[in-house]
């Protein structure tokens, strides 16, 4: 049986019928149970959308079992999802995981049930991801066999797992009066992209309000990667859906018609860290990459903080 399916939703309906049509074309949508959480309005102001988007979430078709979870008050973006992933694993072995603005080819659910599959009982595997930088910033060399890579860091756009990984989250970091003080541990973490560390510091500071830098930080804590598609499955159709944001984001989209056919996947055999591609994936995240550059300069131009919060989780702005 296909892996249950958590997609998480806020207030924007309209982006949420998006990921849902295309979610439901996927191969394995109709033998997938789906459970859809939608957070609570912030204020009033919010509740127009917030009340649409669990229309559209209560509307959707093509799945083998929906549920949908409305939440009585807004528990934010990682409240809401640490709670309903506890909730998801407490009673799945494996949870594939969607946001509100993931877009996913009709071949991801395939490819994220394939690799949770092959690599359950790989233990140094954290998580299977959809997702990978897209071509224009992240060009595989040529004569790299295979159509997936490791790499020690968590991708969240689209993305799978099992209980006995989650299992091993301290989402209160408890350890991290130690870790701050460690500079070994900081550069270890930074293996998987300069700016982990940083982000790691500005959740523990209150900075930040997200989930995925302390699943992060708990994959490293115990030796473990992400394994990612050479050419991604889904695209995130939420940065550039602000009027001033398009011509800033488009070298981060991603063509996802690109991706594999999950029978064609070439996986690793043995699970390691190609050198020449962890080079390149890491120069992604370095402050004198360009792409980032100018697309951190416009978001601070244009004062879109929420936004600018959502590209520093991923892409470390």
């Amino acid at each position: 049986m296909p892996a249950a399916i958590a997609l998480f939703a806020f207030n924007r309906p309209k982006q949420l019928k998006t990921v849902l049509d295309a979610l439901s074309t996927n191969h394995c949508a109709d033998a997938s149970e789906i459970t859809i959480f939608c957070d609570g309005p912030r204020n009033e102001a919010e509740r127009t959308n917030t009340d649409a988007v669990r229309v559209v979430a209560k509307a959707a078709q093509g799945f083998a079992k929906l549920q949908v979870v409305e939440r009585e008050r807004n528990m934010g973006c990682a409240g809401s999802i640490i709670d309903g992933l506890q909730q998801m694993f407490a009673v799945h072995e494996r949870v594939i995981v969607i946001e509100d603005d993931i877009l996913c080819s009709p071949e991801t659910l395939a490819f994220l049930n394939d690799g949770l599959a092959k690599y359950e009982n790989h233990k140094t595997v954290w998580n299977i991801s959809a997702w990978s930088p897209p071509t224009v910033i992240f060009p595989v060399h040529s004569d790299y066999p295979y159509d997936v890579y490791a790499v020690p860091r968590f991708n969240c756009w689209g993305w799978g797992s099992w209980r006995d990984r989650f299992a091993l989250i301290d989402w209160n970091v408890s350890d991290y009066a130690m870790f701050s003080q460690c500079q070994a541990l900081q550069r270890a973490f930074n293996g998987g992209g300069v700016d982990l560390t940083s982000m790691l510091n500005e959740q523990m500071c209150g900075e930040l309000d997200t989930w995925d830098i302390r699943m992060d930080y708990a994959r490293f804590k115990y030796g473990c990667v992400g394994v990612n598609p050479v050419r991604s499955y889904t695209t995130n159709i939420g940065i550039g859906s602000g009027t001033h944001t398009t011509n800033f984001t488009t070298r981060f989209d991603n063509d996802i018609t690109l991706a594999k056919s999950p029978d064609q996947v070439r996986w690793l055999d043995h699970i390691f860290v190609d050198a020449e591609m962890l080079r390149d994936f890491v120069r992604i995240y370095e402050d004198s990459n360009p792409a980032r550059r100018s697309l951190r300069n416009a978001l601070q131009k244009c004062h879109l903080l929420p936004l600018a919060q959502k590209i520093k989780r991923v892409l470390g702005c």
